[in-house]
């Protein structure tokens, strides 16, 4: 949309309201361009050049409402179809698959293989054939994990708040990151959520993300998240996943990466708990966290408070919590708590905000008795600086 007047051109036009969801998206992101127009000028262009948009949000008529309900293009027919009307679906309602095959008439296994392509596109829909819709709501449940790993001595890596798909998206430095997992032999990596940068978290997102769609960010996830021989990268969701415009939709990112990679274990929206201890009866909980809301002025109150909600039953041994896009390390109530940092350079949005983030990630050994309880904790903390080339770190870095 580089060109003066580019909504003159139908096709243009077209292309600029599908990829952007609606004509107020795609005046934003081309005021945002340089070539300022507003909304109501490409409505008016849609009408000359007959084009139908739908009356709710200005979208194409024959499209989703928006971007984001826009599924994978390899979809086939009678998938498109069952997505269409799953996403008509308000309220309560529910489908059975013989109601789904009568309307669409087609047989029910076909209705059952497209149920399967969307949920590993990252759709949740429940398996069941008497209750077929599409989760927007997320289901309230506690993930629990064992660890990939064994021993008494163990050394994972830390990364959380990646955001892929932002234009500020510190890539380079998550793949030196996973470089230098691979050199110290880790072979478990824990996420801590917001992988991406998802659509409609705030006000003006349009112009700091480079893939406006919920497809476009999985493709773009898959392609570019760093895969290592023998490394596992184990994960939550967090808020930039699967709130906003995936969350309307019933979407997740996540999922749709793990479903499509084997190093990639998706462990829940939000919260995790991982099991590091010897077995059941003497467990060592790590807890995995997005958190919500903003954060304290003192680093060490917020861990205190986050430490307070516990019930004695489950309190883990280590708190790893992204969403804040901060660095300390501390300990509360005898957890200790980790703020894992991010890999997301200051933004427009974070310089509204008056935050300026740590970009960097952690190496955890964790020496655990035989009774489960952690002995001994040594974190290292790997920092990256703004304006430094990945070049001028890896000599620095790398041991």
């Amino acid at each position: 949309m580089a060109d003066q007047n580019w909504w003159t051109d139908k096709d243009l036009l077209i292309e600029a309201i599908r990829t952007h969801g609606n004509c107020k998206q795609a005046a934003q992101a081309s005021t945002a361009a340089g070539v300022p127009v507003h909304a109501t000028t490409l409505t008016s262009w849609c009408a000359k050049f007959g084009i139908k948009l739908s009356k709710r949000q200005n979208s194409l008529a024959n499209d989703f409402d928006s971007p984001k309900n826009a599924p994978a293009l390899e979809l086939d027919d009678v998938a498109q179809k069952v997505h269409d009307l799953l996403q008509k679906t308000t309220g309560d309602r529910r489908h059975t698959i013989s109601e789904i095959a009568d309307e669409l008439d087609v047989s029910p296994k076909r209705v059952r293989t497209s149920l399967e392509d969307l949920r590993r596109r990252g759709y949740r829909i429940p398996d069941s054939d008497e209750q077929v819709h599409i989760q927007k709501v997320l289901p309230n449940r506690t993930n629990l994990h064992r660890s990939l790993l064994e021993g008494n001595e163990i050394t994972i890596g830390i990364v959380s708040d990646t955001h892929l798909s932002s234009n500020e998206e510190a890539l380079s430095e998550l793949h030196l990151a996973y470089d230098i997992f691979k050199d110290r032999g880790i072979t478990e990596v824990l996420h801590a959520g917001d992988w991406t940068c998802g659509v409609d978290i705030f006000r003006g997102q349009v112009s700091e993300i480079k893939n406006h769609t919920f497809e476009s960010q999985v493709e773009y996830l898959v392609e570019h998240y760093p895969q290592r021989d023998g490394i596992v990268t184990r994960g939550i969701s967090g808020n930039h996943d699967i709130e906003g415009g995936f969350g309307r939709i019933g979407a997740n990112p996540v999922v749709a990466l793990a479903n499509q990679r084997d190093d990639i274990e998706f462990l829940g929206d939000y919260s995790a708990w991982i099991n590091y201890g010897p077995d059941e009866d003497n467990p060592c909980w790590i807890h995995l966290l997005h958190g919500k809301g903003g954060m304290s002025y003192s680093y060490s109150y917020k861990a205190q408070k986050l430490a307070d909600g516990y019930r004695a039953e489950r309190m883990p041994a280590l708190l790893a919590v992204g969403h804040w896009h901060v660095r300390g390390a501390f300990e509360a109530r005898g957890v200790q708590v980790l703020f894992p940092a991010c890999f997301e350079w200051q933004s427009p949005f974070l310089t509204r905000l008056g935050l300026s983030p740590a970009v960097g990630f952690h190496i955890l050994t964790l020496t655990i008795g035989n009774d489960g309880t952690l002995v001994k904790m040594v974190p290292e903390y790997f920092r990256f600086t703004e304006g430094r080339t990945v070049e001028e770190r890896v000599e620095e870095m790398v041991l």
